[in-house]
């Protein structure tokens, strides 16, 4: 991490550059009264300030369940990097990350928050997570998976999994919502469906059936093109992750980010090789 001399109005004029109509999902603080999301913009700045929490929650976590036992140095893949809150979290805790995120705007805008906090060890490409190869990108003690595999659709999520574990080396995190009696009800899930090896779920509506690539362009909080999105059952995740090759599979329980009910379709899963 080195000091940034970027001025308060260079700042400024560069977030006015980054489509400043569509809200920002990750909160910075960039200093001088900068922020990305304010709390007047409620609806967008409680989501973004969540997101942050989960990005702490990992200076925590990662420790703890990689071989290296310290964040100095790891080589860390965070995929569905967004605007790059978790990455540059982690990279301020000194590991190597590289981030690679789908919307071309997202990686802009995580390229110059970086920027802006002085932050040169984590760098961020655009990319599709489901076409990601280990040929091309390498392989990572830690992959970070946060708030992607329930935007997939069905017929991703068996390919996905395969590819995650052929990414990491050491330990994969995944934040992901799966299908349950409470998540059916509140997110109107449609099912039960199954992959074509028989992992069970159900499907969440992203975008209306005539939806336009303009309109699923700025809905930026949902998939990137598939209508719709499967989100597998507990144990079809678990058992999904067993079989590409993970030995240990564990349900992070504390420190948790959600109440009970919401931590029950709201999953932390940190799976070993």
């Amino acid at each position: 991490m080195s000091f940034t001399t970027i001025s308060p109005e260079e700042i400024r004029q560069g977030l006015e550059k980054l489509e400043s109509t569509i809200p920002w999902a990750h909160y910075f603080d960039f200093g001088h009264g900068i922020e990305t999301v304010s709390p007047q913009e409620e609806k967008f700045y409680k989501k973004a300030v969540g997101l942050g929490k989960l990005g702490n929650l990992l200076i925590d976590v990662v420790p703890l369940n990689c071989r290296r036992g310290d964040i100095k140095d790891l080589r860390v893949l965070d995929l569905a990097s967004a605007e790059g809150v978790h990455s540059i979290t982690l990279a301020k805790a000194g590991a190597n990350v590289l981030g690679i995120e789908g919307r071309q705007l997202y990686v802009e805008r995580a390229t110059f928050a970086a920027k802006v906090l002085g932050i040169d060890n984590a760098r961020f490409q655009q990319g599709d997570v489901r076409k990601i190869n280990p040929s091309e990108v390498g392989t990572f003690e830690c992959v970070l998976f946060s708030g992607i595999l329930h935007h997939l659709g069905q017929d991703s999520f068996e390919e996905m999994l395969k590819t995650l574990a052929s990414l990491t080396e050491d330990t994969l995190i995944i934040y992901t919502h799966v299908s349950t009696e409470k998540s059916i009800e509140r997110f109107n899930l449609k099912g039960p469906v199954k992959t074509e090896s028989g992992y069970e779920g159900y499907l969440f509506r992203e975008h209306k059936d005539n939806a336009s690539e303009e309109q699923k362009y700025l809905k930026v909080r949902a998939s990137l093109d598939n209508t719709f999105s499967f989100w597998a059952t507990e144990k079809s995740l678990i058992d999904a992750l067993s079989r590409v090759g993970f030995k240990s599979i564990s349900k992070l329980m504390k420190p948790h980010l959600f109440n009970w009910d919401e931590a029950s379709y709201r999953l932390i899963i940190v799976a070993r090789k």
